[in-house]
């Protein structure tokens, strides 16, 4: 018995990495999308036509929202959603690639925005999709940190924090009003019909955004992410056991 201690502390604590992964619920976006427009600081280095491809990892299950998470409405102006969700931990992250350039963009991702039955213009949307109420989700990541110009009260008035010095790439997917989701909880499913668009914007280090970049999603698939090198391991784990429980037998 004292030979197997080791491995069953082992496979104890593997067990309980892979019962907190279990519990994360990660799904994967995987989409393709080619680039209509490169403005500012992205000139050059992505070109119209360019081809970026890429993977969103993220949590359909809202009760693992971290802190900063708000399951009420936000309404701000140009800001507005049913809730918004932040999901910072390792198993989450974004991952894209211009194939043509060859430069690539990863972070954790930061959040995930949700609408339900957001009324917009096309104007909102820089002509992206027409007049409407709709259904909408962003996903949202980033390398920016934040960052208070010295002519706001942060404290008193938090909308007045930009984001600086870095990148952040949203997933956005629009669906017709109530053919989605209701009460604002985090779809677990593509719908049948949406428009979906990945949008870069690039800021300086005193939170100027210099750069945009939009790209239509041509391609895009949400399915279960692939299952943890944990469950792996552990299965290993249990493995070895019964091996060293044979040779012990024999």
């Amino acid at each position: 018995m004292n030979i197997l201690c080791p491995y069953f502390n082992r496979a104890l604590v593997i067990s309980t990495l892979v019962s907190a992964a279990a519990n994360a619920a990660p799904i994967q976006f995987d989409i393709s999308s080619t680039v209509t427009d490169a403005e500012g600081s992205y000139i050059g280095g992505v070109l119209v036509g360019d081809t970026i491809t890429g993977t969103l990892i993220v949590d359909d299950d809202a009760a693992n929202g971290g802190p900063g998470s708000d399951p009420g409405p936000g309404t701000n102006p140009g800001h507005e959603y049913t809730s918004f969700w932040e999901f910072n931990g390792p198993p989450y992250g974004v991952s894209l690639l211009d194939v043509q350039q060859g430069a690539g963009f990863s972070s954790e991702t930061q959040a995930i925005v949700v609408n339900d039955g957001l009324t917009i213009t096309a104007e909102d949307t820089g002509g992206i999709i027409p007049d409407g109420t709709y259904d909408w989700i962003e996903i949202l990541g980033a390398t920016t940190s934040d960052y208070c110009p010295s002519t706001a009260d942060c404290g008193a008035n938090p909308n007045e924090i930009l984001v600086a010095d870095g990148e952040e790439w949203t997933l956005a997917i629009f669906a017709s009003d109530d053919s989605w989701f209701t009460g604002g909880s985090i779809p677990q499913s593509l719908p049948t019909g949406y428009t979906a668009f990945l949008i870069g914007l690039e800021f300086d280090d005193e939170g100027n955004e210099t750069g945009i970049i939009l790209s239509p999603v041509e391609t895009l698939t949400m399915t279960a992410a692939p299952i943890p090198t944990a469950a792996w391991l552990f299965g290993s784990a249990l493995a070895s056991l019964g091996w060293i429980r044979r040779k012990q037998t024999a």
